[in-house]
């Protein structure tokens, strides 16, 4: 999966060994000052399947390498996601927090980000046609104001792909593909 805006750019590749349990490396660039590369493990924490929705809560670990400052340190990352969804409507909210070292030099910050999004499809369809969504995305990250994203969700049996737009111009692409 790929999720790209014009701060931040993140590609993971997951694989997943259990319905509940994946190992992924994933790849981070935020503008042009940070890099990190971290092997990472995510755990489905909670799952409610009911009659005509989904719900799940994951948490999600990682340590890796980040390059900054023509160094390379040690980032740890700690995640928290929650969604619910139905054919109908979705909601989901993110928390994340990337750990940096420090060194003899340079004080590297925490980089924490938090989102909310909320969205809907405009018309109900099944696994084999061209599923739509209209979403709202509210993205919090440190002591930027929050950004707020709409997307339009295009998911086609195992691609999704998302094209947004900032308010403020920027652009947003998120692709996704299950195998």
């Amino acid at each position: 999966m790929s999720y790209n805006d014009n701060k931040e750019n993140e590609l993971t590749l997951n694989y997943s060994f259990k319905s509940y349990f994946s190992a992924a490396t994933s790849f981070y660039k935020f503008e042009d000052i940070i890099e990190a590369t971290l092997p990472r493990a995510s755990l489905l924490a909670k799952r409610w399947n009911n009659e005509d929705s989904q719900g799940n809560v994951y948490l999600g670990v990682g340590y890796g390498l980040e390059k900054s400052f023509n160094e390379s340190k040690g980032v740890g990352l700690a995640q928290i996601d929650a969604d619910w969804e139905s054919r109908k409507y979705y909601v989901a909210a993110s928390y994340a927090q990337f750990f940096r070292q420090d060194s003899d030099f340079v004080k590297r910050e925490d980089i924490k980000q938090g989102k909310v999004r909320a969205g809907f499809a405009p018309y109900l369809a099944e696994y084999n046609d061209l599923n739509t969504w209209f979403i709202a995305q509210f993205k919090k990250q440190d002591n930027e104001d929050i950004e707020v994203t709409q997307f339009v969700r295009l998911f086609y049996r195992n691609v999704l792909i998302e094209l947004g737009t900032t308010l403020g111009g920027g652009g947003a692409l998120n692709f996704m593909a299950h195998y």
